[in-house]
């Protein structure tokens, strides 16, 4: 039994043909900047092919490059193969705490809550709805990047706004990235060879997108992203946590809603601190370099990471392991060791050896914290799931 994962993003569509029964990825590619100078990136046969694919101007192209592409190179000898597809949901508000089967009910209720994530449930949408026309006898499933955090409680979920506001609008902290801080959760348990519901784990995804969360016991108790992806930690381009009056103050003084939308989702973060780039490899080399922008940029994020973690040791009185995943907290030793520097109080230290050989355990061995360098694989934990629930 074989599973496609879809993953679309705002720009992007990730997949991955796996079975889960042995977690093999036969093959796995990668569309970016779709929409403009769109390239295919393709792992297959220990092979891994760059190509630029201009035509590809939508979503529905993407897929149909997609299957073409595994029928022509004989992934697959026909689409009648592909019968179960399991696709990343970015938001499932409330109702949906649970991967499921989609039917028609399930995608009616998607479309009424693409106002909580208009810049991604659409396409997700609209992915799954191209896969169904496409393969009309698979079976397919939405895993929701929210479900993850539903354990929440309500003191941790709940702003401190006027109760109406929650009640009319489900104004509330959702948090993102479930699928990845679930699966890295499970990896730090198998790695450990403890019961996932007897620790406390801090997974901390740091990338272009970045959240924190608390999982206590196996289940999510606080996370940094809130009712959209944009608060929380600074990101490339998104701002992250600031103070709400500041929007009120710009729009008395001639932003209009969106040039502040523009502002906060494109053009704040990284990008915004440094003025330079939003890719954090380039703020790290430059800071490496003494380039005092580069470095206050590294610093401000750096600050804002050790004060989310602070907070959620707090939060679970205490904590086991410390993880980073994502394409920052995988591939920088350099913010790894500066983010745990804050820590000897808790007598948690770095071993430089480890961290710079990004060894799966970076923490010295006295230490009281154990810190940990995981991958994240949403896709594989998405496959997981289809097969948990057949």
């Amino acid at each position: 039994m074989d599973v496609l994962v879809i993953n679309a993003g705002s720009s992007s569509l990730k997949f991955q043909l796996i079975n889960p029964e042995t977690e093999k990825i036969i093959i796995k590619g990668h569309y970016d900047r779709i929409g403009g100078n769109c390239f295919r990136k393709i792992t297959f046969n220990n092979k891994k092919i760059k190509e630029d694919v201009f035509l590809i101007t939508d979503y529905n192209k993407a897929i149909e490059d997609m299957l073409d592409y595994l029928v022509n190179n004989n992934v697959v000898n026909s689409l009648e193969e592909i019968k179960f597809v399991g696709h990343r949901v970015v938001h499932g508000g409330e109702k949906y705490a649970h991967t499921l089967e989609i039917n028609d009910d399930v995608l009616k209720t998607l479309d009424e809550m693409s106002f909580l994530a208009p810049l991604h449930n659409p396409i997700n949408l609209k992915c799954i709805k191209t896969i169904l026309y496409k393969l009309p006898n698979s079976r397919n499933f939405a895993i929701f990047d929210t479900a993850f955090h539903q354990t929440m409680p309500k003191e941790v979920y709940l702003y401190a706004l006027p109760k109406e506001i929650y009640e009319k609008y489900k104004i509330r902290k959702y948090g993102f990235h479930g699928t990845s801080h679930k699966f890295v959760g499970n990896q730090v348990a198998k790695i450990l060879n403890k019961p996932l519901d007897q620790l406390k784990i801090i997974t901390c995804h740091l990338g272009n997108g970045q959240s924190i969360c608390a999982i206590k016991n196996g289940k999510s108790l606080d996370t940094s992203m809130g009712f959209t992806p944009l608060s929380g930690l600074p990101m490339g381009t998104r701002s992250g946590d600031f103070d709400p009056e500041i929007i009120l103050f710009l729009l008395e003084h001639g932003y209009s809603k969106e040039d502040i939308k523009q502002m906060i989702n494109k053009k704040s973060g990284l990008l915004g601190i440094s003025n330079i780039s939003n890719d954090h490899r380039e703020i790290e080399d430059l800071s490496k370099d003494g380039n005092q922008i580069a470095l206050l940029t590294n610093n401000i994020l750096v600050n804002r990471i050790v004060k989310t973690i602070g907070s959620y040791i707090s939060e679970m009185n205490g904590c086991d392991v410390i993880v980073f995943t994502g394409g920052i907290g995988e591939n920088s030793p350099y913010l790894r060791n500066l983010v745990i520097s804050h820590f000897s109080y808790v007598n948690t230290f770095i071993d430089a050896n480890k961290n710079d050989s990004n060894n799966t355990i970076i923490s010295k061995d006295d230490s009281q914290i154990k810190v940990m360098v995981i991958p994240t694989n949403e896709e594989l934990q998405i496959a997981r799931e289809v097969k948990e629930l057949l």
